[in-house]
């Protein structure tokens, strides 16, 4: 056996997989670049890394609106309109990845980082919930913004940058992301 290995990049390596930064990658790397309305590989890659459990009729709306303002400024609001307005369905988590494969500095709604930040998404009726997602990811927005600030923010990124040095161009929120997403 070949003992000429770095062992931080073994650990580095293994790190990333277990927390999805290599799919994250490829998803970054791609977002511009394909066709996502068309694209299998990159379809089958994001629902696979974001868990997409949706069926095609409403896959095939998602990606083509996907393809279609990945060169456009949507927001959060837009996006999570136009998936209610297509679908019936109040899709804030996937609005939010959609948005933040574009805008990588865009936090994602994760049930898990929700779940973390002591956040909830209440209303009896769609209406209700479809406006109280739009406000609460801005609640979520302003925690990030707030939280970045912090030293506990600095400490994180640094600790991440260190541990996953060939991950430090991603993003300070998709760092911090990372880590609320692995508290379980």
């Amino acid at each position: 056996m070949d003992t000429n290995f770095d062992v931080n990049k073994v650990f580095q390596d293994r790190l990333a997989t277990s927390m999805g930064l290599d799919k994250y990658q490829y998803i970054m790397d791609q977002v511009r670049k394909t066709n996502i309305a068309t694209d299998a590989v990159f379809q089958r890659t994001f629902n696979g890394f974001y868990i997409v459990r949706r069926n095609e009729t409403w896959r095939k709306v998602y990606y083509e609106l996907f393809e279609k303002v990945k060169t456009e400024t949507p927001t959060f609001e837009s996006i999570l309109t136009y998936m209610y307005e297509q679908t019936g369905n109040i899709e804030p988590s996937f609005s939010s990845k959609m948005l933040a494969s574009i805008f990588p500095e865009k936090p994602i709604w994760d049930r898990y980082v929700v779940q973390n930040l002591n956040m909830e998404l209440v209303g009896t009726t769609k209406q209700e919930r479809l406006e109280n997602a739009i406000i609460l990811y801005a609640n979520i927005e302003k925690w990030y913004a707030d939280f970045l600030q912090t030293d506990k923010a600095k400490e994180c990124v640094e600790v991440f940058d260190w541990v996953m040095p060939d991950y430090k161009h991603i993003s300070n929120i998709k760092k911090i992301d990372s880590i609320l997403w692995s508290i379980r």
